[in-house]
Order: structure tokens, then C-alpha cells, then sequence
């Protein structure tokens, strides 16, 4: 008779247990050891991958950064360099295997471990990608920075004497005097849209100080000038005039002697009874000076002619702040005669006075070719 052990098929039972835990351990194990080694893996490439995408990042924000500037298309081929650049990496970080290599997804990661030896090849051709996109947004940051540092050589000082607040135009000339150094495009292209930020303040506070001379100009011209020497005394005339002058914030100062720009002298082709000093440095912005040598200074201290010869010289002034300079290249060798028009169209200045006390001087002489250069100045046309 067989002998029976009751314990046998408990027996099995717990080797059938012990045997799927043995199972479960292993498969965790793999399961593990296949978690740790994708992770480890992601791990190494991922700081790799981050800062080329940074690289990546950076282009594009330069590329929208030069598209948004002024002239985009005098940097359209070096955009579009950039761009191709730029595609040539987004083809190779699109690629599958680095996709299942920085998956979140354990067994896309899993699968990724099939990928190694392409993954390798494929991340070393992304160094090399974003390399060349390094370098091609430097060229194109570098051909911005150089056309912004042109337009600030060009237009800085007059932008400096244009604006009626200097504090912005002085921190972007002291800005561009320094010599710019960065350690990488992000920081490149940091700098240079501070720059442009601040080159943009500066230009709108141009347009806006021309906007507010037009209305000093209309606010000046408002202000009645009797018509007869006898009507005012000296001290009346020259108060006037001087109203006129400090509604436009400026300054009437009388000297004996011609000083602008190191010409000087009592009585330059004894013929200027007043004038107005462009000078660099803003120093004589907002002032205008009355020659008292004049030999006929007397006879227009007591006349409305005084009032005439300070709105020419105001002119002189709107001129240069419309146009940067007293010369706009729109009045050629008529500068004169141009500011004189300026004078009668929007000071009010007395057109037949004017031609009468300047009887001879040719260039001073008003026709409407001067009317309409002035009126185009005025309008926002320097040539």
C-alpha cells in the first residue's frame, strides 16, 4: 500500500509560490536594472540636449528679433542662413530614437536601448548642428549690432540736440561708447535688444519733441506784435520778443561779440544782428543771442523788427530740432532764405518787413520755392 504524505500538495503549493515570487524578483530586477540603465542614459544626454535646445532657442529669438527692427531685409540672407541651420537640427532632434532616449514613457525608453549605437551617431551630428547654428546667429546678431551701431554713428548727436530730455539719448551715447563684450548669443542677444529698446525711447522722444515744437510754434505765433516802432518803448519790444522766445523754453542773450563754434568776432560780414549756435554738446540748445555791436541794434531795439529777426532765429532752432541740423540737405544753399519762410509760415513773422530790412541780401530772399521747402520741413522732410 502506497504510503500517503499529506503535506505534499502544500509542499507543491508553496514551491509553485517561491517559484513566481523567483519570477516577480527577476523580472524586477530587469525591470530595474532596465529602469536604471535608460535613466542613466537620458541622464547623460539630457544636459547635452538642453543646452543645444538653448542654442536652438536663441536663434529663433534672434531671427524674430531681426524681423522686427526697422530694415528686416537687410538681413534677410543671414536669416535665412539661420533658418536653415536651424531646420537642419530640428531634423535630427525630431529623430525617434532621440525621442524614445528622453521619453517619459519607461518602455519607449526601453525600446530606445535598441537605438544606442544610432543614438550615439545621431546626438554627435546635433553637436555639430547646433555648432554651426551657434555660429550663424552670431553673424546674424553681428550684422544687427553693426547696423545699429551705423544708424547711432550717424543720427546720435542729432537725436541728442532733437530731443527735449537728454537723460536717454546721453545713456545710449555712453552705451555705444563702450566696447561690448559677451560670453555667449543669449547674452548677445539680450544686450542688443536693450539697446534697441532704448535707440526706440530716443527715437519717440525725437518724434515727440518735434510734435511739441509745432504746438510752442502755433502758441508763439499767437502772440500779438503791434505794428508801429511808437507803440512800444525799448523795454516793451524786448519783453515781447522775449516772451515769444520763452514760450518756444528758450533763452535770448545779448553779447557783443560773435562767439559760435569757435568763429568769432564783433561783427562777422557786418551783417548779423542775431543768431542761433548749434553746437554738440546742447549747451546752446535752448538759447539765442543778440549782437548788440550791430550798427543798427539802436533802431531795432525799438521796433517789431526785433520780434521778426528773434523768430528767425527761433526758426533756426525749429529747423534743428525737426531735422538734427540748421542745414537740412532739403534747403541745399537756400538755408537762409528757408528759414525765413519757416519764420512767416509758422511764427507769424511779417513777410514784407522781413524783405524790406534784408533789401539786397540775396540769400536771405523768401520766393515760394523757400515756402515750400520750409512747409515741407515742417512736415517732416529734411532731404
Amino acid at each position: 500500500m502506497p504510503y500517503h504524505n499529506p503535506n505534499s500538495r502544500s509542499r507543491r503549493n508553496v514551491l509553485r509560490i517561491v517559484g513566481v515570487l523567483v519570477v516577480l524578483a527577476v523580472i524586477a530586477g530587469v525591470a530595474n536594472f532596465l529602469h536604471a540603465t535608460t535613466s542613466e542614459a537620458a541622464g547623460n544626454v539630457k544636459p547635452q540636449i538642453e543646452t543645444m535646445q538653448g542654442i536652438r532657442q536663441t536663434a529663433q529669438d534672434s531671427i524674430t528679433f531681426a524681423q522686427g527692427l526697422d530694415d528686416p531685409d537687410r538681413f534677410a540672407a543671414h536669416i535665412e542662413t539661420v533658418q536653415q541651420c536651424m531646420d537642419d537640427y530640428d531634423r535630427l532632434a525630431d529623430a525617434k530614437q532621440i525621442k524614445y532616449l528622453l521619453s517619459d514613457n519607461l518602455q519607449e525608453r526601453i525600446i530606445g536601448l535598441l537605438y544606442r549605437n544610432q543614438q550615439r551617431t545621431i546626438i554627435d551630428s546635433m553637436r555639430v548642428a547646433a555648432h554651426n547654428l551657434d555660429g550663424q546667429t552670431k553673424e546674424l546678431l553681428s550684422a544687427v549690432d553693426a547696423a545699429m551701431a551705423d544708424d547711432f554713428s550717424q543720427h546720435a548727436a542729432q537725436w541728442l540736440l532733437q530731443v527735449d530730455d537728454p537723460t536717454q539719448a546721453n545713456e545710449l551715447i555712453d552705451r555705444y561708447g563702450k566696447q561690448r563684450e559677451y560670453s555667449s548669443m543669449r547674452e548677445m542677444l539680450t544686450g542688443l535688444e536693450s539697446l534697441h529698446k532704448l535707440r526706440s525711447d530716443v527715437k519717440q522722444q525725437v518724434s515727440s519733441a518735434v510734435n511739441n515744437l509745432h504746438s510752442e510754434e502755433a502758441s508763439a505765433a499767437a502772440i500779438a506784435v503791434p505794428e508801429r516802432n511808437g507803440d512800444l518803448d525799448p523795454a516793451g519790444w524786448y519783453t515781447l520778443a522775449t516772451n515769444v522766445a520763452s514760450t518756444m523754453g528758450v533763452q535770448i542773450e545779448q553779447t557783443m561779440e560773435f562767439n559760435c563754434g569757435g568763429q568769432s568776432g564783433e561783427n562777422p560780414n557786418g551783417f548779423v544782428a542775431a543768431y542761433y549756435c548749434q553746437m554738440p554738446d546742447r549747451s546752446q540748445r535752448d538759447i539765442m543771442h543778440i549782437l548788440t555791436t550791430h550798427p543798427d541794434w539802436t533802431q531795432t531795439a525799438r521796433s517789431p523788427w526785433l520780434v521778426d529777426m528773434v523768430k528767425h532765429e527761433l526758426s533756426h532752432r525749429s529747423i534743428m530740432i525737426s531735422c538734427g541740423t540748421t542745414q537740412p540737405t532739403i534747403a541745399a544753399d537756400r538755408t537762409e532764405a528757408v528759414t525765413n519762410s519757416y519764420s512767416v509760415l509758422f511764427f507769424g513773422a511779417d513777410r514784407d518787413r522781413i524783405t524790406n530790412q534784408q533789401q539786397g541780401v540775396a540769400e536771405y530772399a523768401m520766393d515760394a520755392s523757400s515756402d515750400q521747402l520750409a512747409t515741407a520741413i515742417h512736415d517732416g522732410n529734411c532731404g
